[in-house]
């Protein structure tokens, strides 16, 4: 999880530099992220991808879609991380 936690406040950090802190905070609350008052990422309510969605959601709300570029890589790796975590087919 620590490691989904670096990436979304990787993603909330580039989106501040778009909107500002306190929206890109504000929108990270609203999917399900928490944050700390030095706007860390603290904790995911949930499942990860949902929460993802949640994110790419909330930045792009606005008609932005120049956000999802804060989000890019994140989607790619929590994509590998989930194809990671997938069983592998048995034969």
């Amino acid at each position: 999880m620590e490691e989904y936690l670096e990436l979304f406040e990787e993603a909330v950090k580039k989106q501040a530099e778009v909107v500002g802190v306190k929206q890109a905070k504000g929108q990270a609350k609203k999917a399900g992220l928490g944050v700390s008052r030095e706007g860390s990422i603290v904790s995911c309510a949930g499942n990860p991808m949902i929460v993802l969605l949640r994110l790419i959601k909330s930045f792009t709300a606005d008609g932005n879609l120049a956000a999802l570029e804060a989000c890019a890589p994140l989607i790619t790796r929590m994509t590998e991380i989930a194809q990671e975590l997938e069983p592998a087919d048995k034969p």
